[in-house]
């Protein structure tokens, strides 16, 4: 670890330091096309961390998320996504990102390269990220992504009713953390650095 200050520039444009989300300022959101693509599924997470890792070499970033925590607004519908044929909550409490590669675009932005696990099958996401700075040394960050519902293993599709992928967005503010060495979700001394170059 290296001893530089938490407002020393990393390799990435941004200071080094250990920021981690806050649920007010954050959202994780999804929607697919159903009814033979008269229709549009959306649905939110509600219940999900996130932490950013910058080192003056590298970062580390992951997202975990309560897999029961989804909420379509409607209660039967919620129940089958809860059930095997989809998120297979029972068996699959969480679902996780873990960042491989994290590397500069423009400016402060980034593309973050990683693995997505959803009811155990994991699919490799290659995420360009907007990131902006906010007061009290907060970040954002806000990306989308596509995910073939097939690569995650969700193949359910009674009379082929559900059409196309699933389209996801994600907006994370980042609070920093005053200890570097432990965030929200303990010790982060050992988790792996994912290199700013490709």
């Amino acid at each position: 670890m290296s001893t530089q200050g938490p407002n020393a520039p990393s390799d990435l444009g941004l200071p080094v330091g250990v920021w981690s989300s806050e649920p007010a300022g954050s959202r994780l959101e999804f929607a697919v096309k159903t009814m033979w693509g008269l229709a549009t599924v959306k649905g939110r997470f509600e219940r999900f961390h996130g932490q950013l890792e910058v080192l003056p070499e590298g970062a580390r970033a992951d997202l975990t998320i309560e897999a029961a925590s989804f909420d379509t607004g409607h209660a039967k519908r919620d129940a089958h996504l809860g059930s095997a044929d989809f998120f297979d909550v029972s068996n699959h409490p969480t679902l996780s990102f873990t960042a491989t590669a994290i590397t500069p675009r423009s400016d402060e932005n980034l593309t973050i390269s990683g693995d997505l696990t959803v009811a155990g099958k994991v699919v490799r996401l290659q995420l360009p990220v907007r990131v902006t700075r906010g007061e009290h040394g907060r970040l954002h960050l806000s990306t989308t992504a596509t995910v073939p519902r097939e690569d995650v293993g969700m193949t359910w599709n009674r009379g082929g009713m559900i059409r196309g992928d699933v389209n996801l967005t994600a907006e994370l503010e980042l609070g920093p953390i005053a200890d570097p060495g432990r965030g929200a979700a303990g010790d982060t001394t050992d988790r792996q650095l994912a290199s700013p170059r490709a």
